[in-house]
């Protein structure tokens, strides 16, 4: 799994990666999204994820992305996903996320 970070605006951070949010990767990837927030000198409250090479989340993947949204929300932050395949979406319809989630 490949992972790129682009800083936009002030306070913002667009994320985009490829492949499967599976057991074996979920964890890397919340994991490297966390610290390069907490590596970043000036705070990042607004986190675009790219899911348009995305191809399948386990429910490993789903509990990163809600522990994501929950620290930005707690900091008034906003968590949004861009390309979100419809196969996906449903996975996050199934357990709620299209609640408090935004996509794009």
């Amino acid at each position: 799994m490949e992972i790129t970070f682009k800083r936009t605006g002030l306070d913002g951070l667009y994320v985009m990666t490829s492949g499967r949010l599976d057991l074996d990767n979920a964890v890397e990837y919340g994991t490297k999204i966390n610290d390069f927030i907490e590596d970043c000198p000036e705070p990042i409250l607004n986190v675009t994820l790219d899911f348009s090479e995305i191809t399948f989340i386990s429910s490993f993947g789903l509990k990163v992305i809600l522990e994501l949204y929950k620290n930005l929300n707690a900091q008034n932050g906003e968590l949004k996903l861009r390309n979100v395949s419809e196969e996906l979406k449903k996975s996050f319809n199934m357990v709620g996320f299209n609640k408090f989630l935004v996509f794009e």
